[in-house]
């Protein structure tokens, strides 16, 4: 049976377009550093199959504040973010805020208002007092009684 979409639905897959990144906050990361004369364009690559992100960087002072910020939340100070090159930004990982917005040509855009470190999950604390796992120890743990020794047979 061949499977027709008479009624016009169209599957995104065959669109090749990727949706818009919806309003939260998103793990990015940055793909690319582009400078054009007076700003820079950074652009991120949020994880999943979501379109990417342009960030406008100018050298007014609104653009100084964005850049500030996007340094703080790759935990650089000013000396660093100017000793970088664009190189060195690709790669780095982040969050940030976004919103959708309608603009007057009625196109659906995504604005980043907020960039912030990126949380690591807590590493697990090391146990290096660990018992070896022996059949005989899980039937002790098991019954509530101590293990025996490793050459134990377990019933």
């Amino acid at each position: 049976m061949r499977v027709t979409f008479d009624d016009g639905f169209v599957p995104d897959a065959a669109s090749g377009e990727r949706e818009m990144l919806p309003d939260g906050i998103h793990n990015v990361t940055i793909r690319e550093v582009k400078t054009d004369g007076p700003h820079d364009t950074i652009v991120l690559a949020p994880n999943g199959s979501y379109r990417l992100l342009y960030i406008d960087i100018k050298s007014d002072k609104k653009g100084q504040a964005k850049a500030a910020s996007l340094a703080s939340a790759l935990g650089m100070s000013a000396a660093e973010w100017a000793d970088c090159g664009p190189a060195e930004l690709k790669g780095l990982e982040l969050r940030v805020e976004t919103r959708q917005w309608v603009g007057d040509d009625t196109k659906t855009r995504v604005s980043v208002d907020k960039f912030m470190p990126v949380e690591r999950a807590a590493q697990p604390e090391s146990n290096p007092a660990r018992r070896p796992q022996t059949p005989a120890a899980k039937v002790a743990a098991a019954r509530g009684d101590e293990a025996g020794a490793a050459d134990d047979i377990p019933f």
